[in-house]
């Protein structure tokens, strides 16, 4: 999305310039350029003001139980400051490979310092493979001032998230529709990586969410998972009820293979 309103603060670091910028209630973060990376309500810290972060969520409805979940890439906290106020039984580790967006992230973007948060200075990758804390999800948002990061879009990151999820655990990858890259990683590379066991739903705003399974796409019965989707985006104020209707349809094949159940 392209950035707006008003400049509160320029910084640079060692990848480029980091920008944050105010539009009556919406705080945003950029990367050096007119591209939006990050945003919050300023009123309400917690609430995902973005569709595929909102998207995302999802997840905590398709896995079994999450009591822990790995971010890989932290932005402006959106995620992590929603995971902390929704999900009080989650611990987080966050990975964020530049020390100074976790800064802007604390300073200006209300990220708490809460004991379920831990912060890792460093490279997604080099995480993964130096014994990461196995995890119930994995929610992947790698993005740089250029676009988005192709680490994630390669088959070798994506065995590694694999192999960091605990059974039944789930990668959800944030793509951007109009990256060449993703369609490479959502035809070849994740099913590939997670045996054919994906779904998928395109956003209006140009990004598509992934969801990976490790222990296959999970049996629904579809009145219980619209109840719950409607029960926890009221809790949220974010339309968590529609992204799930979406959710079904467009993956309604692949529910079918895995018995959804239809409850009337």
């Amino acid at each position: 999305m392209p950035q707006s309103g008003q400049l509160l603060h320029h910084c640079r670091d060692e990848w480029g310039d980091l920008s944050v910028h105010q539009d009556a209630g919406r705080r945003m973060l950029c990367f050096g350029n007119t591209v939006e990376q990050s945003c919050i309500d300023i009123h309400q810290p917690a609430r995902l003001c973005h569709h595929y972060t909102q998207v995302m969520m999802l997840g905590f409805l398709l896995a079994p139980t999450v009591r822990h979940c790995t971010l890989l890439g932290l932005g402006a906290g959106a995620l992590a400051q929603a995971v902390l106020a929704h999900h009080s039984g989650c611990k987080i580790d966050a990975v964020e490979m530049r020390p100074k967006v976790v800064e802007l992230a604390q300073t200006w973007f209300a990220l708490p310092d809460d004991k379920r948060l831990r912060l890792h200075p460093k490279d997604a990758w080099e995480y993964l493979n130096h014994n990461p804390v196995p995890t119930d999800l994995i929610l992947t948002d790698l993005y740089l001032g250029e676009g988005m990061n192709e680490l994630q879009a390669r088959q070798h990151f994506l065995a590694a998230c694999r192999g960091a999820l605990k059974p039944n655990g789930i990668l959800i990858c944030n793509y951007w529709l109009k990256s060449s890259l993703t369609s490479h990683a959502l035809n070849e590379a994740l099913q590939t990586v997670f045996d054919q066991q994906v779904m998928t739903l395109s956003i209006p705003d140009g990004n598509c969410i992934a969801f990976a399974f490790d222990g296959g796409i999970p049996r629904l019965h579809s009145k219980q998972f619209m109840q719950a989707a409607e029960a926890l985006g009221k809790n949220m104020d974010i339309p968590l009820q529609k992204h799930a209707r979406a959710l079904l349809h467009e993956n309604r094949q692949a529910f079918r293979h895995s018995r959804l159940i239809e409850l009337k």
